[in-house]
């Protein structure tokens, strides 16, 4: 049996992140299940980096994995060539670039999101906009992409070239959430089929007992209530608000501190930015908080109230998209475009810090039971000449 395995989700976005994490977890229980008689090729992009978490060079040589190059050819035409059954594409959207026509064995086809197209509907971008780091030229530049709609045009022609392949007898198809599943149907109604769900496996990392940043160990051991925000360079994370309720929360008790990963900037006394931190690092800032915050706009899954829920440390979460169907009634939620119920919520966890408690370590069982569960079936699936 030979399987066509995506390694471009391994590259793109210079393999860093959510994708990356999820292709490799993906890639590990297949090598842990696959007979002797399953051979693995890799589909690599030589335009692209060979990635940050995990190079698709270092991967092949490894496990001794034939790697192709999909620049030279089209993809049904390396399938004939090298006799493959399955296919397994773990970012749909990353391959709208590439010809999809005339594949014809069975493909494992995953789309985590489409809030490329759910932003063209609600034009969330003219709401959003950053008074500490954003341009006029920048806030007038994204309200030009939304009006032309230079956006929802782009958004049309990925859609257009994926859905086909996705929607097609021989894929089956995935998702990560059910909120994501109905937001397919809602968008595509002509998608009819069923979409499966599979949520997102956690990336295990060893927790190191010395922490490696500065800054972050400083804060740490200093004892000081912080409140942790990560992946805050991103806009569809929200972190204007999480800022402007902080400094806002700091006049009533001037210990706190805030923590953002990646915003780029400080904007007060007790503001500390840092731009990486290694995944040991990263569990030590989630284990010492006083809470996370997670005001998204947008989330396909969502990893960090899971990685918060590990350590017992609270969650303040969006009540929006896919994050209460994953938190349940392990988190404190709130209205992602009003600062005074995320004041609200922050409050209430400073001071009922142990009120969830138990739920927490409850959802956090259940969620990793869910995810082992779901990976499993899932390299099942793609270990399967026929649709399981």
């Amino acid at each position: 049996m030979n399987i066509l395995f995506d390694f471009i989700s391994l590259q793109n976005a210079g393999g860093v992140g959510g994708a990356a994490g999820f292709t490799k977890a993906v890639f590990d229980d297949v090598i842990r299940q696959k007979s002797k008689d399953t051979n693995l090729v890799g589909l690599y992009d030589s335009q692209k980096p060979e990635g940050g978490l995990c190079s698709y060079k270092v991967l092949a040589a490894q496990y001794d994995i034939k790697i192709v190059d999909v620049n030279t050819n089209t993809i049904s035409n390396i399938i004939e060539q090298e006799n493959i059954d399955v296919f397994f594409i773990a970012i749909g959207q990353f391959f709208a670039q590439y010809d999809l026509n005339g594949i014809h064995c069975k493909t494992v086809m995953f789309i985590h999101d489409i809030y490329d197209v759910e932003r063209n509907d609600n034009h969330i971008d003219l709401l959003i906009a950053d008074p500490l780091k954003d341009s006029k030229v920048a806030v007038f530049k994204r309200w030009g992409n939304v009006f032309s709609r230079r956006w929802r045009k782009q958004a049309d022609t990925t859609y257009n070239k994926i859905i086909p392949l996705y929607s097609a007898k021989n894929t089956v198809a995935y998702t990560v959430s059910k909120y994501t599943v109905n937001a397919l149907h809602y968008f595509f109604p002509s998608l009819k089929k069923e979409i499966r769900v599979c949520y997102s496996p956690m990336r295990l990392v060893q927790l190191q007992n010395e922490i490696g940043n500065n800054a972050l160990r400083h804060l740490i051991q200093s004892g000081t209530p912080y409140l942790l925000m990560v992946s805050a360079n991103r806009k569809y994370k929200n972190a204007p608000i999480a800022i402007k309720v902080f400094q806002r929360l700091t006049k009533e008790y001037p210990n706190l501190q805030l923590l953002t990963l990646k915003y780029g900037k400080t904007t007060h006394a007790n503001h500390t930015d840092i731009d990486f931190l290694s995944d040991s690092d990263l569990q030590h800032a989630y284990q010492h908080a006083l809470a996370l915050v997670f005001p998204s706009f947008f989330e396909g899954f969502g990893y960090p109230p899971i990685e918060a829920f590990r350590y017992g440390t609270p969650v303040i979460a969006s009540n929006v998209t896919s994050i209460p169907e994953i938190a349940g009634d392990a988190a404190t939620y709130f209205s992602p475009f009003y600062p005074a119920d995320l004041y609200r919520a922050v409050k209430s966890v400073i001071e009922a810090p142990e009120a969830k408690k138990d739920k927490m370590a409850a959802k956090y069982l259940q969620l990793t039971e869910i995810q082992k569960k779901g990976l499993n079936q899932l390299s099942q699936q793609i270990l399967a000449k026929q649709i399981l």
